[in-house]
């Protein structure tokens, strides 16, 4: 699969111009994760965010008593990691492959570089990712008022 027909496909980046599918395609990798294999683990520092090209990754936050709790399941098309754009906090959760997944891994400096020069696509793109960004903290609020409603323990 040519990955800059696949970026141009994703939500993130649909309707961008070429020359900024050019740029993004010049600082984009990809990468295969195998079932079970972590992407990164929560803790660990962030230099890069992810567009899952093709499988699924799950998004788990370890909790209390060795546990995790499946915060997400992310698929085809979707962003993870993104949060390390924007500050420099460690990983707040872990990312694993639920089966054999291809990414396209996206280094932050080189990222930030081409919204820096490209105003038009910066706002562009900064909205898309608050999108994402509200759409997940929705989702937790869910869980959050879940717990509550049922009296669960919430063990952070």
């Amino acid at each position: 699969m040519e990955l800059g027909r696949y970026i141009q496909g994703t939500k993130l980046f649909e309707g961008i111009h070429e020359k900024q599918l050019q740029n993004l395609t010049t600082i984009a990798r990809e990468k295969s994760v195998a079932k079970g294999e972590y992407v990164f683990k929560e803790g660990s520092l962030g230099s890069e965010f992810y567009v899952i090209m093709q499988g699924t990754i799950a998004i788990n936050k370890n909790v209390a008593g060795g546990r995790k709790r499946n915060l997400s399941n992310l698929h085809s098309g979707d962003i993870f990691g993104e949060l390390a754009l924007f500050d420099s906090q460690p990983r707040s959760a872990d990312a694993e492959a639920g089966e054999e997944t291809k990414l396209a891994v996206f280094p932050n400096d080189q990222f930030l570089e081409l919204l820096a020069k490209d105003h038009s696509f910066a706002s562009l793109i900064q909205r898309r990712i608050i999108n994402v960004l509200c759409k997940r903290l929705r989702e937790t609020d869910d869980m959050l008022n879940e717990g509550v409603i049922w009296g669960f323990s919430m063990e952070f």
